[in-house]
C-alpha cells in the first residue's frame, strides 16, 4: 500500500501519477459514459420515437447521438485537466483541443441538422413539383449548407487558437483576387447553373438543341450540363454557353406537324386522284396518335415525271412519333398499291420519228 501511494505521489513534469490517473481515468469515464449513452439511444430512445407519427423525432435522435457522445468525451477530458498543473503554455494547448473537439461536436450535429430539415421540409416539395430539375438541385443545397457549417466551424477554431481572423481574411483578399481572374469562367459556369435551375428552360430527359448539339438532358450540375446524343455519346457544355444560346426544346411541344410529298404517275387519272385523296385521308385517322380532322391534301404541282400531292398532318402523341411516321407512310403504301394507283419515279419518254 506504502509503495503504492509512493507510486501515485511520483512527480513527472510537476504533476504526480495520480494526477495523471486522475486525468486520463475522467477521460476513459466520458468515453464509457458517451457509449452508455449511445447504448440507451439506440436500445430504448429510438424506440420511445417510433411511438410517435412524425418522423422528426426519429430524425433528432439519429442527428444527435454521435455528437453528444463526442461532447461527452470532450467534458471527461475537460474535467480532467482541472486535476493537473499547467503553466501557461500548457493550458492554452488543452484549452484549444477542449474547444476543437467541442466545435467539431457542435459543428457535426448543425451539419446533422441542415440534412434533416432539407430531408423532412425540403425535398417533399420538389417530390410534388413535375420538375427533375429539383432533384438535382438537392444533393448542391445540402453540400452547399454543409460546407457553410464547416467553414464557419473552422473560422470560429482559428479565433479561439488566438488567430485575427480579419488579417487571415484581408490576405486572402488579395490572393483571392488574382484567383476570381483566374476562375472567371468558373463563376460564368456556376452562374449559369443557378439560372438555369432558376428559369428551367428544359427537364431531366427533354430533347433539346443548342450550339448545333441535340440530344436528351441527362444531367445538370452546378458548372456543366451533360446531353446524351442519339449515338449514345455524351457532350457536357458548360452552363455559362447553355445559358447564352439560343435554345430549341423539342420536348414541350404538345404536337408535330409533318409534311409529305407523294408523286403519281401521269397515267393517273382525276377520279383516280380523287380516290388517292380519300384513301390518304383515311389512312391517316386510322392510325393513333394523329389529330383526326386536321388533314390537308393537295394537288400542287405538274411535277417533271410526277403529279404532285403535299399532305400535312399533326402528330400528337408526341413520345411515339418516330413509329406514327412509319405506320402512316406504310399504310399509305400499302393502301395505294391495294388500289392499283402507282407512285411515280423520275422517267423519260422517248418519241421517234421514222422519215419516210
Amino acid at each position: 500500500m506504502d509503495s503504492l501511494q509512493e507510486v501515485l505521489k511520483t512527480t513527472y513534469f510537476n504533476n504526480s501519477m495520480g494526477q495523471y490517473l486522475a486525468f486520463f481515468g475522467f477521460i476513459i469515464l466520458g468515453i464509457i459514459v458517451g457509449k452508455v449513452f449511445y447504448y440507451i439511444s439506440k436500445t430504448y430512445l429510438r424506440r420511445l420515437a417510433a411511438r410517435f407519427k412524425t418522423k422528426f423525432e426519429d430524425y433528432l435522435i439519429d442527428i444527435i447521438e454521435e455528437p453528444i457522445v463526442l461532447a461527452l468525451i470532450t467534458g471527461g477530458f475537460a474535467v480532467g485537466v482541472l486535476f493537473l498543473n499547467l503553466d501557461e503554455t500548457a493550458q492554452k494547448f488543452f484549452n484549444n483541443v477542449r474547444m476543437i473537439l467541442l466545435t467539431i461536436a457542435v459543428a457535426w450535429f448543425l451539419i446533422r441538422l441542415v440534412e434533416m430539415l432539407i430531408t423532412i421540409y425540403v425535398e417533399p416539395l420538389t417530390d410534388k413539383t413535375e420538375s427533375k430539375l429539383d432533384d438535382q438541385i438537392l444533393p448542391i443545397l445540402k453540400k452547399s449548407a454543409k460546407l457553410v457549417v464547416a467553414v464557419l466551424a473552422f473560422i470560429m477554431i482559428l479565433s479561439n487558437m488566438g488567430y485575427d481572423i480579419m488579417s487571415i481574411i484581408a490576405g486572402l483578399g488579395i490572393g483571392g483576387l488574382a484567383l476570381a481572374l483566374a476562375a472567371q469562367d468558373a463563376v460564368k459556369n456556376i452562374i449559369g447553373g443557378i439560372t438555369i435551375f432558376w428559369d428551367k428552360p428544359f427537364q431531366i430527359d427533354d430533347w433539346i438543341e443548342l450550339n448545333g448539339k441535340s440530344g436528351s438532358v441527362h444531367e445538370v450540375g452546378i458548372r456543366s450540363t451533360r446531353i446524351k446524343t442519339v449515338d449514345g455519346t455524351t457532350v457536357v457544355l458548360p452552363n455559362s454557353k447553355v445559358a447564352d444560346s439560343l435554345l430549341e426544346n423539342f420536348s414541350t411541344r404538345t404536337k408535330r406537324r409533318m409534311i409529305v410529298n407523294i408523286g403519281l404517275t401521269y397515267e393517273t387519272s382525276a377520279d383516280q386522284m380523287e380516290q388517292a385523296f380519300e384513301i390518304i385521308r383515311n389512312t391517316i385517322r386510322s392510325v393513333e396518335g394523329v389529330e383526326k380532322e386536321d388533314i390537308i391534301i393537295r394537288f400542287v404541282n405538274f411535277g417533271a415525271y410526277s403529279l404532285d400531292l403535299e399532305i400535312i398532318y399533326w402528330i400528337v402523341n408526341m413520345p411515339d412519333w418516330r413509329m406514327i411516321i412509319h405506320r402512316v407512310n406504310m399504310g399509305i403504301k400499302r393502301n395505294l398499291d391495294e388500289a392499283g394507283i402507282d407512285m411515280a419515279f423520275p422517267t423519260e419518254t422517248h418519241y421517234v420519228i421514222q422519215q419516210k
